[in-house]
């Protein structure tokens, strides 16, 4: 999904429909492209328990990449969607308290792994 995401990327105006033009002109984008593929596939089919992964068989890699192409449909689908549609949408943006912080679900999220990686570390 993330190499998928990165093509979809290249297009975000509102009227820019096709993600495939002008591909092949930028070789810094099929470079970094590529690059992510052969990481994504090294880590997984070699990773093992550092990247906590399983090698995967060919008919996972194909599911995996149809999974990801599916994006490319959802990115035509999200992009025919007017935008004023969702102008009643505010976020309020305000600087979070000390307070407020330490008790945001994020900060308690890192708190919970921490716990759980030091009791896993026990056992190993």
């Amino acid at each position: 999904m993330q190499v998928f995401n990165e093509i979809n990327a290249r297009k975000l105006g509102e009227r820019e429909f096709n993600v495939f033009a002008g591909f092949f002109n930028n070789w810094l984008f099929q470079f970094v492209l590529i690059l992510t593929i052969v990481i994504q596939i090294a880590l997984v089919e070699y990773g093992g328990r550092p990247a906590r992964c399983e090698p995967l068989s060919q008919k996972h890699h194909l599911i995996c990449i149809g999974v990801g192409a599916v994006s490319i449909f959802w990115h035509l689908f999200v992009k025919c969607v007017p935008a004023k549609w969702f102008s009643f949408m505010h976020m309020r943006e305000e600087v979070m308290t000390d307070e407020e912080e330490k008790d945001a679900f994020t900060a308690q999220f890192r708190k919970s792994f921490r716990q759980s990686h030091r009791r896993s570390a026990t056992k190993i």
